[in-house]
């Protein structure tokens, strides 16, 4: 769902009011206000929104980013590229802003309005440096605006601006917090350990008749057949259609030179070692011994760090953050096992050892062609595809039963079933041919439900599902499942064999025994590792790092060691903290930069909300006659 905020902000929620932005609402227009009583192709809350208004947005973005392709770019390629979602996502989004805000009682004054308007450079003389109104008026009739319209549309910008603000203006995070993330990194913890298997916890016992009778009847849950459910499908694939409609190869050219850059090129990688210092003489110093041949290996020793730690494998030049060390690392003077450096970046002075460089490469026209053809008669198929989506809801809407609609539009039903939510029939075997999104879709309704059209997966149509029977989960014989309760009966004696081992051992060490003491009656030795956050052993689990990491000197606590039912019985004996690379003035950067995040994250998960709360529905099929529409 962030992802989906994040390019719907990215037109239309900004830090501050821009005279663009302002100017892109024009083609918006008034979004007109409906009880529901009409079929609008888009309505966010109360507010309804016109094929003629999106048909209006999607006009303006289109120019506007033929504009930018120097008016290379076809109604085809921009559907290709996803436009159409774009323009829809960013309505809903403004709407839902634009809906809140009044709901809050803001404002925006007229006194608000014509501030903005005197603070901005676009509107000022270029020789006093003062607002002129002739240079507002040149703007307005350059974008076909009355003074009335410009002057509504600044006040609908600045009312969801003073709620956008609010949430993402705020400050950055307190240093104490920002230390407290550095530290809780660079913790180092020494500990004692010792590692129970099943063979140190006993000999297992065997389960008599009665045992695994007493077994089933405590834990039916686990052994219940699951709910079965049978299902008609009626489809309608863009796949069925696009065998009628042939693509020229003069305009697939066009559509692969309009995209290459974006889809076709894949950018150079290169694996680099990285080493940051404090000073620029340390650096100095590193970057003379690699050229001399010291291994990378020993740098990163002398600097208390593992080689992997200073390692990015396989990064792009965009993907590194400092810019002045993307500069370096990605020059083409460098080759594979070239050093740059030192230089002087936001972490402070970087030395640069290049691994290996992975060429930019370029699929040809002739290996994507088949692609591109797809592509492109998907557009056609796409306008038949939803012709039969509306045929459908035409004859449903004359109270027709879904067989009966699909019917008529030509549609062949598909039988499923009796399945579970796992796509397997009573007798295990696995139903292969049933979509996922289908079969999730059948399990979510009751018995005899008809829903609605339902996007399948990748844009490949539609879908319509009709319940014809629920079979509930009921308890299996255990005749039929004898062999699993005596698995599972093991599995949990093995686990509390382990358990009171583990249990034993840690009051023997409260009453005064060593760790030492109890490995011995075992024939082994307690063992004694480092523990970092991120450490990566057999013997411990991510929830038993965690947990030690909660406890305090001296404690003894005990956790899973992986997927064996081992456990480990950790005894916390040093806490320190590793070496911290990180200069003053780079805290200072990271606490903006997490105080950023945060405010941002609040700000995406606030509007995520909003448009949640302000649900939108959408006519699929409405949405594909205007936008298949346009030229």
């Amino acid at each position: 769902m962030l992802r989906q905020v994040r390019g719907a902000l990215k037109s239309v929620v900004a830090a501050s009011v821009s005279l663009l932005l302002v100017l892109a609402f024009a083609a918006w227009g008034v979004p007109e206000m409906r009880q529901f009583v009409q079929r609008a192709p888009l309505t966010v809350g109360r507010v309804a929104f016109s094929a003629q208004t999106i048909q209006a947005e999607y006009n303006r973005q289109l120019n506007q980013r033929r504009q930018q392709a120097g008016g290379k770019l076809s109604n085809e390629e921009a559907l290709a590229a996803g436009l159409p979602d774009q323009v829809i996502d960013s309505i809903i989004t403004r709407s839902a802003l634009e809906q809140e805000a009044l709901k809050m009682g803001l404002a925006a004054p007229t006194k608000m309005v014509r501030d903005y308007l005197q603070s901005i450079d676009q509107f000022k003389n270029p020789v006093t440096g003062k607002f002129d109104e002739g240079t507002l008026r040149n703007i307005l009739a350059n974008n076909n605006l009355s003074a009335t319209q410009f002057e509504s549309l600044i006040k609908e910008d600045l009312l969801r601006s003073q709620l956008i603000d609010s949430i993402a203006a705020g400050p950055s995070v307190a240093k104490p917090f920002t230390n407290a993330l550095i530290l809780r990194e660079i913790e180092r913890r020494k500990v004692g350990y010792l590692t129970i298997t099943a063979d140190m916890a006993g000999k297992p016992a065997e389960p008599t008749p009665d045992v695994l009778d007493a077994y089933y009847k405590a834990h039916e849950q686990a052994f219940m057949a699951p709910e079965y459910r049978t299902f008609t499908v009626f489809e309608v694939k863009t796949a069925d259609f696009a065998k009628d409609f042939a693509a020229p190869e003069d305009e697939l050219r066009k559509l692969y030179e309009a995209n290459k850059e974006r889809l076709y090129q894949t950018p150079e990688k290169r694996t680099l070692y990285q080493f940051n210092y404090a000073d620029e003489a340390s650096a100095q110093a590193a970057a003379d011994a690699l050229r001399k041949g010291e291994a990378a290996e020993k740098i990163a020793a002398d600097k208390h760090m593992a080689l992997t730690e200073a390692t990015f494998p396989d990064i792009t030049k965009d993907a590194v953050l400092d810019k002045s060390v993307a500069e370096a690392a990605f020059s083409d003077s460098l080759p594979a096992g070239g050093i740059a450096g030192p230089i002087n970046g936001i972490f402070g002075f970087t030395v640069v050892k290049v691994v290996s460089v992975t060429p930019a490469e370029t699929k040809s026209f002739d290996e994507v062609k088949g692609d591109l053809a797809k592509q492109y008669t998907a557009q056609d198929s796409k306008k038949e595809v939803f012709s039969t989506v509306e045929k459908v809801e035409s004859e449903r809407d004359t109270g027709a039963p879904l067989a009966k609609a699909a019917a008529a539009a030509g549609l062949t039903p598909a039988k499923y079933g009796p399945v579970d939510s796992g796509s397997l029939t009573p007798g295990g075997a696995i139903a292969s041919d049933i979509p996922a999104d289908v079969l999730a879709q059948a399990f979510k309704m009751q018995e005899g439900d008809e829903s609605d059209a339902i996007a399948l997966a990748n844009d490949a149509g539609y879908f319509y599902v009709q319940v014809d029977e629920v079979r509930a989960p009921k308890l299996r014989p255990f005749d039929e499942v004898a062999s699993l309760v005596q698995s599972r009966w093991r599995a949990e004696e093995q686990k509390n064999r382990v358990a009171e081992t583990v249990k034993r051992i840690i009051d023997a060490i409260h009453g005064g025994k060593t760790l030492a003491d109890e490995a011995a009656t075992f024939n082994r030795a307690a063992l004694e590792i480092t523990l970092s956050r991120n450490t990566s052993d057999p013997s411990f689990s991510p929830e038993l790092i965690d947990k030690t990491y909660l406890a305090n000197k001296g404690d003894v606590v005990s956790g899973p060691a992986g997927p064996s039912g081992a456990q480990t019985i950790v005894e916390i004996r040093e806490i320190g903290f590793a070496r911290n690379e990180i200069g003053p003035g780079q805290v200072d950067a990271f606490s903006r930069y997490i105080g950023d995040t945060y405010n941002q994250e609040i700000l995406e998960a606030y509007v995520a909300s909003l448009r949640k709360e302000y649900r939108a529905k959408e006519n699929k099929a409405a949405f594909a006659q205007i936008f298949n529409e346009q030229q």
